[in-house]
C-alpha cells in the first residue's frame, strides 16, 4: 500500500492543456490526452514497465491498467468514450513477446470502468525500428503510414481512446489517432500509463 500511495501520479486527467495534450497541439485533432504516472529513467515506474514488457509480468500490466481506470473513469465519462483501443504492436513483435502490453492495460481498465476494448481493429502494418534512441524528428518520420483499420464501420462516429504504455514524443499515438479520425471516428483521446519527463 505504501508503494501504491507513493507512485508519481500526474493528475493530468483533471488538468486541461496538460503537458501530454500539448504534445499534440497543431498536429492532429485530439479531444483530450493525459498520462497517469510520470516516467523517469531508473525509477520504479521504469522497472514496472520493463517487467511488464520484457519479463512476462502480464498480471502486473492488468493491475496497472486498473490503476489507470480508477483515475481515468471521470474523463472517459465526460467525453462519452465508446471503447478503448490498445496501441497496436506489429504482429512479429507481439508474437515474440507473447502479448501486447497496451492490451493488458486495457484489460485492467475494463475491470474498473467496464469499457470494452478491441485488439484487432487497428493493426500496425510496418514493423518500425525501436523508437527508444531516436530524436524527436526521427520518431515522427519513423511512424508515418504504418497503421491500418481492419473494420471501418466499427469506428464510424465513435468516441475512442487510445491506450499506450509510455508517451514520449507522441509520434506513434498521433499517427494512430490520425488514421482513426481519417476513417470516421467522431473523436479520439489518448491516455498513457506513463509520460516521460
Amino acid at each position: 500500500m505504501d508503494c501504491h500511495h507513493n507512485l508519481p501520479y500526474t493528475g493530468f486527467e483533471r488538468i486541461e492543456n496538460n503537458p501530454v495534450e500539448k504534445l499534440f497541439w497543431g498536429r492532429t485533432n485530439i479531444k483530450f490526452a493525459c498520462s497517469t504516472l510520470y516516467y523517469k529513467i531508473d525509477s520504479p515506474i521504469q522497472h514496472i514497465i520493463h517487467h511488464i514488457k520484457y519479463r512476462g509480468q502480464e498480471e502486473l500490466g492488468v493491475f496497472m491498467g486498473e490503476l489507470m481506470g480508477n483515475k481515468l473513469h471521470p474523463i472517459f465519462k465526460k467525453n462519452e468514450i465508446d471503447f478503448c483501443l490498445p496501441m497496436p504492436l506489429h504482429y512479429k513483435k507481439e508474437y515474440s513477446r507473447g502479448y501486447n502490453q497496451a492490451s493488458l492495460l486495457c484489460a485492467g481498465i475494463k475491470k474498473t470502468t467496464l469499457l470494452n476494448y478491441y485488439d484487432t481493429l487497428i493493426t500496425r502494418e510496418i514493423n518500425t525500428s525501436t523508437q527508444t534512441k531516436k530524436s524527436r524528428i526521427e520518431r515522427w518520420e519513423n511512424v508515418e503510414d504504418i497503421f491500418n483499420i481492419s473494420n471501418q464501420s466499427e469506428i464510424l462516429d465513435k468516441n475512442i481512446v487510445i491506450i499506450d504504455d509510455v508517451i514520449t514524443t507522441g509520434a506513434s499515438t498521433e499517427a494512430c489517432a490520425s488514421v482513426l479520425l481519417k476513417y470516421g471516428a467522431k473523436s479520439v483521446g489518448i491516455c498513457g500509463l506513463a509520460y516521460t519527463i
